[in-house]
């Protein structure tokens, strides 16, 4: 009786255990996504590219495929928070976010690296296709009705794309694709540019 009592009890003790580890399991999975997510424009964030960009250069140079990547910042950025505060720029933050995750194609991974500033990875557009999408983010992101007190605001981006070649290290992919972003802001903005 007394076994059976003990036994009994242990096992209530054991399957209270297995319940607080999946509890602990749910949340430690819950705030593993929320630190690869960027809370205002419900993006990934630079984290979360960092490993999706750095598996994708693993795959790449296991096997060649197309991998590009594009940086994108947004064309005076800081003069709609100097001019609207910052509630305008977080909103603008988030419905730019929100249009190219729509405009995006299927294959390509979306990211708030920081700032004003988004990346976007793709593993299956040649050249031509892909300065086409991009241009295409561009013009929708140009034509949206933003305003701010009374006040029509045109917002435009700059584009840095390059494909990724035998070469490449995650850092220099990474600098040609942002050196070609900088190029667009200094050729007049509102531009994509092909590295």
């Amino acid at each position: 009786q007394a076994l059976s009592t003990q036994l009994n009890d242990m096992a209530e003790k054991v399957k209270k255990l297995e319940e607080q580890t999946k509890k602990f399991e749910r949340k430690l999975a819950d705030q593993q996504r929320k630190s690869m997510h960027d809370s205002l424009t419900k993006l990934s964030n630079r984290a979360a590219f960092d490993e999706y960009f750095t598996q994708s250069m693993v795959r790449f140079h296991h096997q060649p495929f197309d991998l590009a990547l594009a940086v994108i910042d947004i064309d005076d950025f800081k003069n709609i928070n100097d001019s609207y505060g910052h509630t305008a720029g977080d909103k603008t933050l988030q419905v730019i976010a929100s249009t190219i995750q729509k405009q995006v194609s299927d294959d390509a991974f979306v990211a708030r690296y920081g700032g004003e500033e988004f990346v976007l990875i793709y593993t299956k557009q040649k050249q031509k296709e892909l300065i086409k999408q991009l241009n295409s983010i561009n013009k929708n992101i140009a034509r949206l009705p933003f305003k701010f007190k009374n006040n029509k605001v045109s917002i435009t981006l700059s584009i840095g794309v390059t494909h990724i070649t035998t070469e490449d290290n995650i850092h220099t992919a990474f600098e040609r694709a942002d050196e070609a972003m900088y190029k667009a802001k200094s050729q007049g903005k509102d531009q994509v540019i092909y590295s």
